[in-house]
């Protein structure tokens, strides 16, 4: 299946201009007033939708997007996968910000017949160029934002949508190769992808409780770090010795043999260090939830991206759950202590 890649401005959530989130680049119109018709592109609206706009105007000339190259013809295409890209503010590239799966792709600029949320209008978003179900929409987390776009011969130029020819260079290939594995890997089911709340709740500092902040950055869906923190662990136990390693199944991130501990089962959980704390307090009860169904005798195991302090390492350990936590290249382990018969 095509891709269809859409370049935008920058945005931490694209919900609309609610403050403290701002939109950066993605052209004149945009230096010029500081808004663009992009900012509610992962907006989920009452219909079920979500709307999209690539800017398609250059100079006075309003330009059309050549749906055949995505295998299209008529007004419109269905069933594309669109990936949005934005040049990060601060480290510069542009960067894979989001994706519409299965999506309906214009040739020519749609008008709104009223706008889908008050957002939209306070925004004076009255046109769209794509659309998709709110559930197929996908935005990345500003940290999760590392797959990087080229620039050169055979990468998206000054035309703000792109698809890569079928002709085209290694390294443009490969680019689409990670893009669809990040995409298929995102998109497993049963992940929700976008949180239908009120426009603006998902913003930075938009919630007062820290927990939620928490859960929205890494329980809604699982991002790449989970992925990579995941992937880091395997090949670190595997080069220690441990076996029968079984990723991904009947929900449960890991199940392992190791020598001493037996069978373990494990929750990768990414996290900053304010929220290491709800990290292993959501890992526990979801391990022991793992536990009941498996109905087998088994370590259980949580393993984080930083190091937690000592207080909430015994939050584990003391009611029998293992940490580890991951160290440069290397994972440190922290069990419960074995209590001997008096």
């Amino acid at each position: 299946m095509k891709m269809l890649f859409c370049n935008i401005g920058w945005m931490s959530r694209y919900e609309g201009l609610v403050e403290p989130d701002t939109i950066v680049g993605g052209g004149k119109w945009v230096d010029r007033h500081k808004t663009g018709l992009e900012v509610c592109n992962f907006l989920a609206c009452p219909d079920g939708n979500v709307y999209g706009h690539v800017e398609t105007v250059r100079g006075s000339k309003e330009r059309q997007i050549r749906i055949e190259a995505i295998g299209g013809s008529g007004d419109y295409v269905d069933g594309v996968d669109v990936v949005w890209t934005a040049t990060d503010r601060d480290k510069g590239g542009r960067r894979v910000i989001g994706f519409y799966r299965q999506a309906r792709v214009y040739r020519r600029r749609q008008k709104f017949a009223k706008p889908p949320t008050q957002q939209h209008a306070r925004d004076r978003i009255v046109t769209f160029r794509i659309v998709a179900l709110a559930k197929n929409a996908i935005r990345l987390d500003l940290e999760d934002r590392t797959l990087v776009m080229g620039r050169g011969r055979g990468w998206m130029g000054q035309t703000p949508w792109w698809v890569p020819s079928s002709q085209t260079w290694p390294g443009v290939r490969k680019f689409e190769r990670q893009t669809r594995t990040l995409l298929d890997g995102l998109s497993r089911p049963g992940k929700t992808k976008l949180n239908k709340s009120k426009p603006g709740l998902n913003s930075a500092g938009a919630t007062g409780d820290d927990y939620l902040r928490y859960v929205e950055a890494h329980e809604v869906e699982i991002t790449p770090r989970h992925n990579i923190l995941q992937a880091k662990f395997e090949r670190f136990i595997a080069s220690d010795g441990a076996t029968e390693l079984r990723p991904n199944v009947a929900s449960v991130d890991l199940r392992y043999r190791d020598a001493a501990k037996g069978q373990v089962l494990v929750e990768v959980k990414p996290c900053e260090r304010p929220s290491v704390r709800y990290a292993i307090r959501t890992a526990i009860g979801q391990l022991l939830d793992y536990k009941q169904r498996a109905n087998e005798e088994a370590s259980l195991l949580i393993v984080l991206e930083i190091k937690p302090s000592d207080e909430d390492c015994l939050l584990a350990t003391s009611n029998g759950f293992g940490i580890a936590y991951l160290i440069k290249t290397r994972f440190e382990f922290l069990w419960p202590m074995v209590k001997t018969a008096s």
